[in-house]
């Protein structure tokens, strides 16, 4: 399915009752050009871009049942839940792949409130989406077969961690930290790949965009019994 997303830009910001200059101003941008270069559709949103019009406006995701925004809803027994969205961003943990224009939603899982804060430790999942990596580069963090969690309210380079991260077109899962000189080192935690790690200098930093922080990790694998 092929998604307007000048429209989408254009009504979300209409619906928060913002300028341009308004929304370019809560969006980050320096000046409104870059806003008009969206509603015009010379320029695509980036994933976090999108996440921020949305959060900003209330206004759903394109993807998200055709522009009705789901929210915190009841069960059939009566429990209330919260929705978790499993996305298709095409990150890697192993080389990189080059990263769609936006991610597909491929599932919706509505849990009941309860569970999540024995599990997670809350119920508060703003921000939180689901994503099943591919690769082993990151084991033992991320084994290939699991589900994570990760907050795409982070959408800068905070301290050392495990990020989503888009880096000259392509897309990755890898640990990233400071180094000298204001370096930022990107490595794998599984060290078979360590000839693989590199360095994104700070004259390089236009080209990085961050798209979420690692948070948990569900490990997914059959034991024989």
């Amino acid at each position: 399915m092929t998604y307007d997303l000048a429209k989408w830009a254009t009504e979300a910001r209409k619906s928060a009752g913002m300028t341009q200059e308004e929304f370019a101003f809560e969006l980050g941008f320096s000046t409104k050009a870059s806003v008009n270069a969206i509603e015009k559709g010379r320029n695509k949103p980036t994933f976090e871009t999108m996440v921020k019009i949305s959060e900003i406006s209330g206004f759903p995701l394109p993807y998200q049942d055709d522009f009705h925004m789901k929210r915190p809803s009841e069960s059939s027994d009566g429990l209330e839940t919260a929705r978790l969205d499993l996305f298709d961003v095409a990150a890697s943990c192993g080389s990189g792949h080059l990263n769609a224009d936006y991610p597909e939603l491929l599932h919706s899982l509505e849990i009941p409130k309860s569970a999540l804060k024995e599990l997670l430790g809350t119920d508060n999942l703003h921000g939180v989406k689901l994503m099943s990596p591919d690769g082993d580069s990151m084991e033992p963090t991320i084994p290939p077969k699991s589900i994570t969690l990760i907050k795409t309210d982070v959408v800068d380079f905070e301290s050392s961690g495990v990020y989503l991260f888009t880096f000259q077109g392509y897309t990755y899962i890898k640990r990233l930290a400071r180094g000298k000189a204001g370096v930022i080192h990107v490595t794998s935690d599984n060290p078979i790949y360590s000839k693989s790690d590199f360095v994104i200098e700070p004259e390089e930093f236009d080209d990085l965009f961050i798209h979420g922080k690692f948070w948990k990790v569900l490990p997914l694998d059959f034991l024989d019994i």
